[in-house]
C-alpha cells in the first residue's frame, strides 16, 4: 500500500533564547501553505483589496487573519459603507464597533461623498473609530449639511474639507489641523459675528466667489496663510465699481503669498479697461516659487490683445500652464500675437490650450521654445496638418490630447506616422466633433 507523501518547505525564523547572538532556526511548512509567505509580502497582497472584500480573506489562513486588519491604514466612508453598517437609515452599532475594533491601525478616514440621508450619522460614526483607532490622524470630510457639525474631539483630527458650506463656517473652530479647504466665498472662512478668521495656516485654498467687498477679508486670510502652496480663484468684474482698481487691488494681495507652487485664476471680464498683464506681472516678480498656473479668461465686452499675457515672461520657472481664452469677441480668431509670450516660458512640461483658433503659425519652431514639453492639450475651432507638422518636432511629446470640430481631413495614417516618427511619443487622443479616437505605441 503506498504511502501519501507530504512536500514541505523549508523557512528561516529568527528567535531570540536570551542569548545576545540571536540564530535563525528552521522552520518546516508544508509547500501549499501560505504560512510559508511572510506577513509583510500578504499585507502586500491585502492592500489592493477593496475594504469590505479583505474581510473574506479571513477564511483563507490564520496568517490571512492575523495581517488581514493590521493592513487596513486608510478607509473610505461613502453611501455603499453606511449601507451595509445601517439598517433602516439607523446605524448598528454593533457592527460598526466590530469593524472598529478589527482595524486598530487605520491612519486616515475619507468620508468626502456621502449623500443626505447619512449625514446625520457620520458624527456618530467617526466618534466610533476614533475611540478604537489609536493611530487614527487624520479625516477628510465635507461639510455642506448643518446635520455634521464637528465635534472638539473630532475637529483636530480633520486635516481636509473638499467642500464646506456657509452654514458650517462654526466647525472650523476645532479644525486646527486643517490644511485644504474649498468654500464657495471668502467670507466663509470668516466667524459671522465677531470677524474673526477661523482658517489658518492652510497649504491649499479654493474659494468660488470673489467680489471687490471682499478685499478687507482677502488681506486678513493672507497674512495668516503666507505658508500657501495652492490657491484657487474665481472673480468676477462685473460686481465692482472699478475694474482697474480692483483687479489690482487682488493681484497685490495675491503677490504676497511667496510660497505659492500652484495657482488658478478664473475672471469674468465685463468692463472695457484690461490691467490683467501689469497685475499678472506683480505676482511673477514676487512669487518666485511658482510652477503651476491656469488662467480662464472669459472677455464679453473687451478684446484681448497681445500685450494681455505679456507678463508671462516673468514666469520663467513654470513647468505647467493651462490657458483657456474664451471671447465673444471675433476680432481674436485671427489674432494669434495674443499667445506669443507662451514661448518664452522654455521649462513648460504640460501645456493645455483652449482657444477658439490655432494657427500653424504660432507653432513654427514650438521644439525649440518648448524642449522639455511632454503633454499638449489642445481644443479649438479647427486643427490644421502645419499644426501637427509642427508639433511632430517636439523632442520630448510623450502625450498629445487634440479637440477640434474639423481636422482638416486628417487620418488615421497621419496620426500613426507622428507615433512611429516621434521617438518619445507614446499616447495621441483625438477628439472630433464628439467622436473619440487612440493611438498607442
Amino acid at each position: 500500500m503506498g504511502q501519501q507523501m507530504t512536500t514541505t518547505k523549508t523557512s528561516l525564523v529568527t528567535t531570540d533564547d536570551g542569548n545576545e547572538d540571536n540564530k535563525q532556526q528552521p522552520q518546516i511548512y508544508a509547500k501549499d501553505s501560505l504560512d510559508r509567505f511572510g506577513d509583510d509580502l500578504c499585507a502586500l497582497l491585502l492592500s489592493y483589496f477593496p475594504f469590505k472584500d479583505r474581510f473574506r480573506c479571513e477564511c483563507v489562513s490564520k496568517q490571512f487573519q492575523r495581517t488581514v486588519v493590521g493592513s487596513v491604514v486608510d478607509i473610505n466612508i461613502d453611501d455603499s459603507f453606511m449601507r451595509k453598517i445601517s439598517y433602516k437609515k439607523r446605524v448598528n452599532n454593533q457592527k460598526l464597533v466590530s469593524i472598529a475594533i478589527k482595524c486598530p491601525n487605520i491612519e486616515t478616514i475619507v468620508c468626502e461623498v456621502i449623500s443626505t440621508e447619512y449625514m446625520k450619522n457620520m458624527c456618530k460614526v467617526l466618534d466610533t473609530f476614533r475611540d478604537n483607532c489609536l493611530h487614527l490622524r487624520q479625516i477628510y470630510c465635507k461639510l455642506w449639511s448643518n446635520r455634521t457639525q464637528l465635534s472638539e474631539t473630532i475637529g483636530p483630527l480633520v486635516t481636509r474639507i473638499p467642500y464646506m458650506s456657509s452654514q458650517m463656517t462654526e466647525s472650523l473652530i476645532h479644525c486646527h489641523r486643517l490644511s485644504q479647504l474649498v468654500v464657495h466665498s471668502l467670507s466663509d472662512v470668516f466667524d459671522s459675528s465677531s470677524g474673526q478668521l477661523l482658517a489658518k495656516n492652510l497649504l491649499k485654498f479654493e474659494f468660488n466667489s470673489y467680489s471687490s467687498d471682499n478685499k478687507k477679508l482677502l488681506s486678513a486670510f493672507v497674512a495668516h496663510n503666507q505658508s500657501l502652496k495652492s490657491l484657487k480663484v474665481m472673480y468676477d468684474l462685473s460686481r465692482g465699481q472699478n475694474s482697474h482698481e480692483s483687479v489690482t487691488q487682488i493681484y497685490g494681495q495675491l503677490s504676497r503669498l511667496t510660497q505659492l507652487r500652484e495657482l488658478t485664476l478664473d475672471f469674468e471680464i465685463f468692463r472695457a479697461e484690461n490691467s490683467l498683464s501689469e497685475s499678472l506681472r506683480t505676482i511673477g516678480l514676487n512669487c518666485k516659487q511658482l510652477q503651476r498656473l491656469a488662467l480662464q479668461l472669459n472677455s464679453y465686452n473687451t478684446t484681448l490683445n497681445d500685450q494681455t499675457l505679456d507678463s508671462l515672461r516673468y514666469y520663467d520657472r513654470l513647468k505647467r500652464l493651462q490657458l483657456s481664452l474664451n471671447e465673444n469677441n471675433i476680432s481674436l480668431l485671427d489674432n494669434m500675437e495674443v499667445l506669443e509670450p507662451l514661448k518664452l516660458c522654455h521649462r513648460l512640461q504640460h501645456l493645455s490650450l483652449i482657444i477658439r483658433q490655432m494657427s500653424g503659425e504660432f507653432l513654427i519652431d514650438c521644439d525649440k521654445q518648448w524642449p522639455r514639453l511632454h503633454y499638449l492639450s489642445i481644443k479649438s475651432r479647427d486643427f490644421s496638418r502645419d499644426c501637427l507638422s509642427h508639433i511632430s518636432r517636439l523632442p520630448a511629446l510623450q502625450t498629445l490630447v487634440i479637440q477640434c470640430q474639423r481636422s482638416d481631413g486628417l487620418r488615421d495614417n497621419d496620426f500613426n506616422d507622428l507615433l512611429s516618427s516621434s521617438p518619445k511619443l507614446k499616447v495621441i487622443e483625438i477628439r472630433v466633433n464628439n467622436e473619440k479616437k487612440f493611438y498607442l505605441k
